[in-house]
């Protein structure tokens, strides 16, 4: 009864989200490679959550309700590693050592994989209409422990030192509430399998179901969670092959900013490679700079170029910045094709309706 129930909570939560982003799926933009993470994160978690249900059942034979407690363990522990080691990589882009948190839960998961399948490691009762699991494998059951706090103390950490480099602070909002819901369901679980207590399991359920719920409001309410999470863009530049500035706009301020305002080092790199754009066919390029990445793109028939001033280069950038050269190249053609003499660059102020068209993911709310 129980399982049902949280069960169906747990269905309606993902059928809802899924279905909203598929109705709104022009809102969200992310690599291929990252879907694939989230779409693995997801399956082991539906996995777990219905496995863990389903192991308390009667109706299974204690040998089909022990296969179906040990696919929890596994996906529980595998999808709270993998959501751990994700937040990890993303905040800790330019750590050293950013690796380290990884390796130690990939250490910590191989043992309690190796120990989970030493013979007899559960006592299998039942208690009214459900099973209850004893662990008879101390090992085993500190182990879990262990890589859970360890999971909760590290992401805790590594969020907090991280906040500051969250583009969207309203996200990194957001997060610290997942967090505390995440922590909470792990806390919970740990309790439950120390001490089997009903009240503990079903506290562990609901706060997972609303941690759950939560994520897919986060995704709709955030649908820049696939493209920015740490990503920040600060400078969109065009320039003409002469030398002059066309467009200058800073994401940070909203506001587009004056040549006078621009860096010398940034006008003297520009000029030297719009002095050389001839010679260049028209495509994507980067510079890979200690704190920033700068992203080219250049149109060698119309003799302009753009420039993109980012904290990291990625495929989502690039694709923005080719829409946004596809679009002004259409738009200002003409204009572009007549360029001589006394240059008036206020015609090509509808640079900024396509950057909010095309780089809304990256735009800081005011």
């Amino acid at each position: 009864m129980i399982a049902s129930i949280f069960i169906s909570i747990f269905i309606i939560f993902l059928g809802s989200g899924l279905i909203y982003v598929i109705f709104k799926r022009e809102n969200y933009e992310a690599e291929i490679g990252f879907i694939i993470i989230l779409i693995v994160y997801l399956i082991s978690e539906i996995t777990y959550f219905i496995s863990f249900n389903l192991s308390a059942e009667t109706f299974f034979e204690i040998p089909s309700t022990l296969f179906i407690w040990y696919l929890s363990i596994i996906t529980r522990n595998f999808s709270i590693g993998m959501f751990a080691a994700i937040q990890n990589l993303e905040l800790n882009k330019d750590s050293k050592v950013r690796f380290l948190p990884v390796l130690i839960y990939i250490f910590m998961g191989g043992v309690i994989l190796s120990l989970l399948f030493v013979p007899n490691s559960f006592k299998v009762i039942q208690i009214g209409i459900e099973y209850y699991y004893l662990f008879n494998n101390t090992n085993l059951l500190a182990s879990i422990n262990l890589f859970s706090f360890c999971v909760v103390l590290f992401s805790w950490i590594i969020q907090i030192k991280g906040y500051n480099k969250f583009a969207d602070k309203k996200l990194g909002k957001y997060y610290y509430i997942f967090m505390f819901l995440f922590s909470l369901h792990i806390l919970l679980y740990n309790f439950y399998i120390i001490t089997p207590n009903i009240y503990f399991k079903i506290l562990h359920l609901s706060f997972y179901a609303i941690g759950f719920g939560y994520f897919v409001h986060i995704i709709v309410n955030k649908p820049n969670l696939f493209a920015v999470f740490t990503n920040k863009i600060y400078d969109f530049i065009i320039f003409h092959k002469s030398g002059i500035l066309l467009y200058s706009y800073n994401f940070q301020t909203r506001e587009e900013v004056d040549e006078s305002l621009l860096k010398g080092s940034i006008l003297i790199g520009i000029s030297h490679i719009l002095a050389n754009l001839s010679n260049l066919e028209a495509q994507v390029t980067h510079i890979k700079m200690e704190e920033r990445a700068v992203v080219f793109n250049f149109n060698t028939q119309l003799g302009y170029a753009a420039l993109l001033i980012a904290k990291h280069r990625n495929k989502i950038l690039e694709k923005s910045i080719e829409n946004f050269m596809n679009e002004f190249s259409t738009i200002n053609k003409e204009s572009l094709k007549k360029l001589s003499g006394l240059i008036d660059v206020s015609k090509f102020k509808n640079a900024k309706e396509l950057i909010d068209q095309n780089f809304r993911h990256f735009l800081p709310e005011k």
